[in-house]
């Protein structure tokens, strides 16, 4: 029973002009559904449930057939209105795409990705290294090939100086006054003998190093 009602209002929402607008039919549907007689019983839905037939929006209104006018008038009516509508000037679209002004120095950039993206995915890329820059694209350094990449894609990005950490462990070491080598520093060179399963060094207690070793 409930797969005939289901495939009877699946059809019946099939047949509008719009299915794709299937909720603003429905209460017509369910009003024609329940207005249905059925044939096994001979009467319908609603007659069984309030015991007399529904009023239909068909039944409010007086029907009243159309009187065609007179095509003559109708053509010169048409020619007056169609003579009264101007035309409009069409517009120029000028998609503006605004650029900032740091592009004209910056040594590095950031990518936009047009693709599609997946949800909490960055919206840029990079940063990589501007090779060549020009009016309308910019060549860059992506992943150790060329690429141009067009300029409304394209931002600045400023990234921090590198800086560059020298390896001054000999040169700031002191010297001796008699020989003039440089001081061992036995706690840069102490490194633990024993690690555990997880990687986590061994101190050995102060006091017990030379009986273990």
């Amino acid at each position: 029973m409930v797969e005939r009602f289901h495939r009877q209002l699946k059809s019946s929402l099939m047949a509008q002009a719009d299915s794709s607008k299937w909720s603003d039919a429905l209460p017509l549907v369910h009003l024609g559904i329940r207005s249905t007689i059925k044939e096994d019983i001979g009467c319908t839905a609603a007659e069984l449930v309030y015991g007399t037939t529904l009023t239909l929006p068909g039944q409010l209104v007086n029907y009243e057939p159309t009187t065609h006018g007179d095509s003559t008038h109708f053509a010169s009516r048409l020619l007056q209105t169609m003579q009264n509508i101007k035309a409009i000037s069409p517009r120029e679209h000028n998609n503006r795409v605004q650029l900032d002004k740091n592009l004209e120095t910056c040594k590095f950039v950031f990518v936009r990705v047009d693709a599609v993206k997946k949800p909490l995915k960055q919206p840029y890329e990079g940063p990589y290294k501007l090779i060549k820059r020009t009016q309308k694209y910019f060549i860059i350094n992506r992943d150790g090939n060329k690429q141009t990449i067009s300029i409304d894609r394209i931002k600045p990005a400023f990234c921090e100086a590198t800086q560059v950490k020298e390896d001054n462990a000999v040169d700031n070491q002191p010297l001796s006054p008699a020989t003039g080598k440089p001081v061992e520093d036995k706690k840069l060179n102490t490194k633990p003998s024993c690690l555990t399963r997880s990687g986590r060094p061994i101190n050995k207690p102060k006091r017990y190093v030379h009986f273990v070793d």
